[in-house]
């Protein structure tokens, strides 16, 4: 399975508008792609965020992403969540990939 991975920090006053946004855009991409989508809270810094996105694998993450991105609303939405974090410069994206220890094995989703 593909995991991509962002962490960034929202601006104290801001995280219901960045739960509406994440809201709104779960919607679109579940309109093109299955993913499965996790938002979790620093217990310790309550403005920093991770997101989690698991897919069946890159392949079809790369495809449907190309698709999703030439969305006007999805446009919109970012450019919504950009007024929400901190910082363009603290924010970050990695690309996994998700380890099935139970069957001792990398799953591609292949």
């Amino acid at each position: 399975m593909f995991v991509k991975l962002y962490s960034y920090h929202i601006k104290s006053d801001k995280e219901e508008e960045y739960l509406k946004i994440q809201q709104e855009a779960d919607g679109i991409y579940s309109s093109f792609i299955d993913e499965k989508t996790l938002h979790l809270q620093s217990k310790k810094d309550k403005t920093k965020w991770l997101e989690i996105h698991i897919y069946k694998n890159e392949k079809i993450y790369n495809d449907c992403i190309q698709i999703i991105d030439r969305q006007p609303e999805i446009q919109v939405l970012y450019k919504r969540f950009l007024e929400v974090i901190t910082s363009n410069e603290e924010m970050a994206e990695e690309d996994y990939q998700l380890i099935d220890l139970k069957a001792n094995r990398i799953r591609t989703g292949d």
